[in-house]
């Protein structure tokens, strides 16, 4: 309980409730009784989560509690109500609010609730006084989508996509997103060790009520600060996700986020041919084998007949040192496109993704590492020339 008696505060209106809430820690938990006082304890304290009574389960009451959630993003809000309703969750999340406890208030349910957010409330840093988070989109301008596909299973499309979304993430006041549009097995989460407590299906049951600051409300962050958009937990959820709800999400995620990365599934369906419509650039992921070419080959001459234009598809060529016989040359003139970034095969990366550290993080000088910054040179525009001096894209 060391954590809760250092980082949890909790306010109510409720006298009585701040006294059972304080019983359940022999009288160490600190409480306020108003917004305005709780404000004050998070910024000369080190607490790190808040937990709110049933006083403010009522709409004027809980947008008075959105302030906290605004003065510092980081800290971690829970409410506790009589009863939870999907009105009332809804409600919630608009507000910042990450849990919602049903009472009566127990030890139990209070360990279960740190349980859930101690990870973050470890690793992530207390936002500083007076700092800002990296701004959104001018108005007028929409974010960046870039879609990372693969004809064939196996190619690499996640190790890319999420060390591609870390390498992003580290540019000077740009925000990115990730999106797992793989419906049925989607591991992104997997690979940087994420457990999410939302996912697409979430946001797909709210579709009618959904927009950027409900959306925003079920992204999962990673400790860098970058965003997730999780996959549905079970494939059989996979049937809660239209393709027309999905696209709907992007488009939202496009007004707050500079960069919307996108990872699938290796397939050629309408959600994929909706993707590539609606990028601004896909990277096509292909693995040094004549299987993973062949299909290639196969779906983008599909994409021709189609009438789509290649003319926004980046090839990168994964795991480029196998031994081989294919000649880069062979390669793109069967696919007629040129090869534009190469990553380079390294028992580094399965033990990353064991770990759930991508390569880029763990192994940042490693030649793998250096081929994955080749890919984000690919994408991002306008870096600043210190990033750019910096080798942070392998620029020279």
């Amino acid at each position: 309980m060391s954590l809760a008696e250092n980082n949890l505060l909790v306010v109510d209106t409720d006298d009585d409730f701040l006294a059972k809430a304080k019983e359940l820690f022999d009288g160490r938990l600190p409480t306020a009784r108003s917004i305005e006082a709780a404000s004050q304890v998070v910024a000369t304290s080190d607490v790190r989560m808040v937990l709110l009574g049933p006083s403010y389960t009522q709409g004027s009451a809980m947008e008075e509690a959105r302030t906290l959630h605004n003065e510092d993003p980081s800290l971690i809000v829970m409410l506790v109500a009589e009863s939870v309703t999907s009105d009332l969750l809804r409600q919630a999340m608009r507000s910042g609010v990450s849990d919602v406890i049903e009472i009566p208030l127990d030890e139990q349910k209070v360990e279960e609730a740190i349980e859930r957010f101690a990870h973050d409330v470890l690793k992530r840093p207390k936002a500083a006084v007076g700092s800002t988070a990296p701004a959104a989109p001018e108005e007028g301008e929409k974010g960046r989508i870039v879609t990372v596909w693969s004809a064939k299973g196996g190619s690499g499309t996640t190790v890319v996509a999420t060390n591609l979304a870390l390498l992003l993430n580290r540019i000077p006041d740009k925000k990115v997103v990730l999106v797992d549009a793989d419906l049925q097995f989607g591991d992104v989460c997997l690979v940087l060790q994420l457990e999410p407590k939302f996912t697409m299906v979430n946001a797909a049951h709210e579709l009618h009520h959904l927009d950027g600051e409900l959306l925003e409300s079920l992204l999962t962050e990673h400790p860098s600060g970058l965003k997730v958009l999780a996959a549905p937990l079970e494939p059989a959820f996979a049937d809660d996700i239209t393709t027309a709800g999905l696209m709907h999400m992007i488009e939202i995620l496009q007004e707050n986020y500079d960069y919307i990365l996108v990872d699938t599934a290796s397939m050629l369906d309408e959600l994929i041919l909706s993707l590539v419509e609606k990028s601004d650039q896909v990277l096509m992921v292909v693995d040094m084998d004549l299987p993973s070419v062949k299909n290639a080959k196969l779906a983008l001459d599909t994409l021709r007949l189609l009438k789509f234009s290649t003319g926004a598809v980046s090839l990168v060529m994964n795991r480029s040192n196998s031994r081989s016989k294919l000649d880069n040359k062979e390669i793109e003139a069967a696919l007629k496109i040129s090869i534009d970034a190469a990553v380079p095969s390294d028992a580094l990366v399965a033990a990353s993704v064991n770990e759930g550290r991508p390569v880029v993080e763990s192994e940042p000088k490693s030649k793998v590492a250096k081929g994955l910054e080749s890919v984000a040179a690919l994408v991002a525009d306008n870096i600043p020339d210190s990033t750019a001096k910096s080798g942070l894209f392998g620029r020279k």
